[in-house]
């Protein structure tokens, strides 16, 4: 599409009359050239391009084989297309890319990944559960060596134990959450107004 539209573009700006006809060519032939000096040729489009890793093929001309049975396409509108800077030989941009997946993986962009099945949820939770009860039971050790090593009375030294004071029970009833203390009159609670009454 952007070699179509450069092209109609060259040539529309070419036909016009100008003054100096030969400068502006000029200006549109090295317009063109910046335009396209980041462009990769495909020479061969029936040859694979190799992109971390993987064998991508042009317009069908990948076939399955034994070891990547399944076929997957990637379009160039898709946000993990790899080639966007490459034009084949005739000016058009490639649209689609053609790769293949070992059994068992499915297509994800331009990778090939595990599905998550129900068997890798249950198995990823035990490791995680397993992962958490390791570390609780581990640093719950070191918390009571600590406490131990605090808790050891000096040698030689009598041991005097104290009872630890207890709070005063709290008043399970909730009337003393309404009601105002003892020490304040009950004349100084907050008394609200009914609201106004409706005629008809």
């Amino acid at each position: 599409m952007r070699a179509s539209l450069l092209l109609f573009f060259l040539l529309t700006t070419t036909t016009m009359a100008t003054i100096n006809q030969s400068n502006f060519r000029q200006q549109n032939v090295e317009f063109l050239f910046n335009m396209f000096k980041d462009y990769k040729v495909i020479q061969e489009p029936n040859h694979p391009i190799f992109y971390q890793g993987m064998a991508f093929y042009w317009y069908g001309a990948y076939v399955p084989s034994a070891e990547r049975p399944q076929s997957c396409i990637i379009l160039a509108s898709h946000p993990d297309w790899p080639f966007d800077r490459n034009v084949f030989r005739n000016g058009t941009i490639p649209t689609a890319a053609v790769f293949g997946c070992q059994a068992g993986k499915m297509c994800q962009g331009a990778k090939c990944v595990e599905p998550l099945t129900h068997f890798n949820v249950v198995t990823y939770t035990l490791v995680g559960v397993v992962i958490i009860l390791i570390i609780c039971l581990l640093g719950g050790k070191s918390r009571a060596a600590k406490r131990n090593q605090q808790a050891e009375p000096p040698r030689g030294a009598t041991e005097v134990f104290e009872r630890p004071r207890r709070r005063a029970p709290r008043d399970p009833s909730f009337d003393n959450l309404f009601s105002p203390p003892p020490s304040m009159p009950r004349d100084n609670r907050v008394r609200f107004m009914s609201p106004p009454e409706y005629t008809e």
